[in-house]
């Protein structure tokens, strides 16, 4: 037997969010694929339960199987959809991370009397919320990114002060929020390894981190970890449509055949098969094996002397068996005792990927605000990376079928560090160190065009709350400081938000 060899570049990835956690959502769409980025993976393990039974002889008894672990990593460019008010392909993901998100889609202007810290509305008010990201579209000024810190009927106090107070009849921008709550929906994950080399999938996925990183004159990228609840190589999906197919033969004409509905792998399924033909009406034994070479099902008996499996005449072909297991309808197989089937199992994914074909973002001509809100320069960071860490933990069910119900999301911890160019006079960030004081940190990064930011295609992330951690001054050419800020969150808000602007 030679080696297929099945290139990693050609594979693709889908997510599907499921009603019920743990339950596995099959892909229906071109868009529901986002792209991947080198480094991803899928990893599946089991716990070994190890069995104490002594057998009259030094060695160990035969352990079983506990839990079921499977794990990914996800790799991506961080961007925007690059249409304002729309979520990014990588939507769900973030959604899954931090629990909850809302999406403008109406853009409101600014009225008379605003601020440098306080933007007030025409109108609109009430369709705002805490850690919202803003885009004043002052083209006197300068645009400018600005997150909602509280809202006052149409009055909105942002996070950091504008240079100059918004004129009236200024756009604002329409984002969509990625913030903290308690939904963490649950996702479907298929990885179709070169694309049709192997499948995996994992239902019951929750994220259970994100590290975005930005560092200067590069493409700011992100990667989510997840972990699920259930693993499948290579599944075959029945359902109630496509779980039956009927035979004649000796003992039976037109007889119903069905399959229970179920997520096997090949070789589960065809005991099933073979299962049901030995517990169907005829009196006859038979075989259903599937080819680990060939990837094809052959099924066959050796008791009758007539055997035809009505693929395209029976009287359930309309809920037929025959694709899932490389089968057509086309035509009846008869004549013969043993039939094999056309067509070996396909890995590929059914449909073509289509993704949002929005820009990577090089971080330049960026903005990064630490602080309070008279604060508002931009840090020379050289790099940034914020972390979100939620990591999970099993709901155990004996009713389960691997243990587990379900991965449940607990706790979260969001981490800064940034590396930072000295300035010389500064002491706010030991100041605040020492002192245990919260402070304000804002990330803001896309495209501009003649020096303003492109509507749509900038990403927004703002800590609310953080307090100084680590506060070290190292280098080797220049004198840096290395800053790690950890977010909180208070009674009244929360500590990390994400926007697409």
């Amino acid at each position: 037997m030679t080696c297929d060899v099945v290139l990693q570049r050609g594979s693709v990835f889908a997510i599907k969010e499921e009603t019920t956690a743990g339950t596995l959502i099959v892909p229906t769409a071109g868009t529901d694929f986002i792209p991947l980025k080198s480094g991803f993976a899928m990893e599946f393990s089991v716990e070994e339960l190890a069995s104490e039974e002594l057998l009259n002889d030094e060695g160990s008894a035969k352990g079983l199987s506990g839990f079921e672990s499977v794990s990914g990593t996800h790799g991506a460019y961080l961007k925007t959809s690059e249409v304002a008010g729309t979520a990014p392909d990588a939507g769900l993901l973030f959604e899954s991370c931090l629990g909850d998100t809302s999406v403008e889609t109406t853009e409101y202007l600014t009225t008379a009397a605003s601020t440098v810290s306080l933007v007030k509305l025409a109108s609109g008010g009430s369709s705002k919320e805490d850690g919202e990201a803003i885009m004043v579209k002052d083209t006197t000024n300068g645009y400018s990114i600005r997150n909602i810190d509280s809202i006052s009927t149409n009055d909105l106090s942002i996070n950091f002060n504008l240079d100059a107070a918004p004129a009236t009849g200024l756009g604002i921008g329409k984002a969509v929020l990625y913030k903290p709550g308690s939904t963490h929906k649950s996702f479907s994950a298929w990885l179709y390894n070169g694309n049709g080399g192997v499948l995996q999938a994992a239902a019951g996925c929750r994220v259970s981190g994100i590290t975005m990183n930005f560092a200067a004159g590069q493409q700011a990228d992100v990667e989510f970890t997840y972990e699920g609840a259930k693993y499948y190589l290579n599944p075959i999906v029945i359902t109630a449509s496509t779980d039956t197919f009927n035979i004649t033969d000796d003992d039976v004409t037109d007889a119903a055949i069905t399959v229970p509905a179920g997520i096997y792998d090949p070789i589960d399924l065809a005991t099933a098969i073979a299962a049901a033909l030995n517990a169907s009406a005829s009196t006859e034994v038979y075989t259903c094996v599937y080819s680990n070479v060939t990837g094809k099902f052959t099924i066959a008996t050796a008791t009758s002397t007539v055997f035809s499996i009505l693929w395209n005449t029976g009287t359930d072909v309309a809920q037929s068996i025959a694709t899932k297991i490389g089968f057509t309808t086309a035509a009846d197989s008869t004549g013969a005792l043993t039939y094999t089937s056309s067509n070996a199992q396909s890995y590929a994914a059914g449909f073509t990927p289509s993704y949002d074909n929005a820009g990577n973002i090089v971080v330049k001509d960026a903005e990064f605000f630490m602080g309070d809100a008279t604060d508002n320069l931009c840090r020379c960071a050289r790099t940034i990376s914020i972390a979100i860490s939620t990591p999970t933990t099993n709901l155990e069910s004996i009713c389960s079928e691997t243990g587990i119900q379900e991965k449940v999301i607990l706790s979260r911890e969001v981490t800064l560090t940034a590396e930072l160019v000295v300035n010389k006079y500064d002491v706010m960030l030991f100041n605040k160190l020492k002192n245990n004081t919260g402070l304000k940190a804002m990330v803001n990064i896309g495209p501009k065009s003649a020096g303003n930011w492109v509507p749509g295609k900038c990403v927004n992330v703002y800590l609310r709350n953080a307090t100084v951690s680590q506060h070290t001054v190292s280098g080797d050419d220049f004198v840096l400081l290395n800053v790690t800020l950890k977010g909180f969150v208070t009674s009244t808000s929360k500590d990390l938000y994400i926007n697409m602007i």
